[in-house]
């Protein structure tokens, strides 16, 4: 029988998004700290040294993510990891995010081995790969969303969000830390709502309609890294509008150079209630020239 490991974390004040709900780019801050102490607890690798050291990284290449309950201020937070695939370069983990016996999140995660000196990757380290192998689990027991991906050039009425990468986005390997590209997401989002739609989220959504729009599902593959003072050009449209959710693409650029894309999808629910509610027919009149469908592979 493979190992079993898990790692328990309180959902802190800090957080929490106004409605005391965690705030779901704090989610991969969770994951994140998960893989960290697999790598020192269950690896033999303190991460500090991996990286500082050793001169290695471990970026990460797609996550997957299904958000099954939100998760609330105070509660534990137990993450359960396990490898599912071990290549000559990747390693792609399953990862259940539970508060007792109830599962709230679920992921796929897949990460690489690369030089900090050449930025390429490499392959893993003999010892390390024999102590991941004793977590090993069968991949067709992986939980998680399977969200593809569009396959089709960005559409002429995306709507543009320009973000700057700044210092506190960086990582000691000198590039944005992968959970804070979802703070940016969520920045887009925000944006297309206050300038696209005509709805700012503090006057209008969540102030004078008191609705919110939580994540229901998020997946994105990192192409390329992005550094410190580079502008990150995100695109955004949707691929569908349902009643009460919608499905986002989001493409990130510097310049020409395409760094990341997403699949997303939200819904909308009253805040009274928290269950899903119609999008209400102006604003969905507003949502319906950034539909592009899209083929997705």
């Amino acid at each position: 029988m493979n190992k079993r490991f898990a790692v328990a974390q309180k959902i802190r004040f800090a957080h929490c998004d106004p409605a005391g709900v965690l705030y779901f780019p704090h989610a991969f801050d969770f994951v994140n700290t998960a893989v960290e102490d697999w790598f020192e607890a269950g690896l033999g690798m303190p991460f500090d040294a991996f990286h500082m050291e050793h001169g290695l990284g471990n970026p990460v290449v797609t996550t997957q993510c299904e958000f099954v309950r939100p998760c609330h201020f105070g509660e534990e937070l137990t993450l359960e990891l396990a490898p599912t695939r071990i290549g000559h370069s990747s390693i792609e983990l399953r990862i259940v995010a539970r508060v007792g016996d109830e599962e709230r999140m679920r992921l796929n995660h897949r990460t690489a081995m690369i030089s900090m000196d050449s930025f390429r990757p490499i392959e893993i380290p003999a010892a390390l790969r024999a102590r991941a192998e004793t977590y090993l689990v069968p991949r067709d027991a992986a939980a998680g969303p399977a969200m593809p991906m569009w396959t089709v050039a960005t559409p002429p009425n995306a709507f543009r969000s320009r973000q700057l990468v700044r210092y506190s986005q960086c990582d000691p390997g000198r590039i944005v830390y992968f959970a804070r590209y979802f703070g940016m997401f969520d920045a887009a989002l925000e944006d297309w709502f206050a300038e696209g739609l005509d709805c700012p989220w503090g006057g209008d959504l969540v102030g004078r309609r008191n609705l919110r729009t939580p994540s229901l599902a998020i997946g994105c593959e990192f192409r390329r890294a992005c550094r410190l003072g580079e502008r990150l050009d995100l695109d955004l449209w949707l691929t569908r509008l349902g009643r009460s959710s919608m499905r986002l693409a989001l493409s990130g650029k510097v310049g020409a150079e395409e760094r990341l894309r997403v699949a997303w999808t939200l819904c909308m629910v009253s805040r009274e209630t928290w269950r899903s509610v119609p999008i209400p027919d102006d604003l969905r009149a507003r949502m319906e020239p950034f539909v592009a469908p899209a083929k997705e592979k």
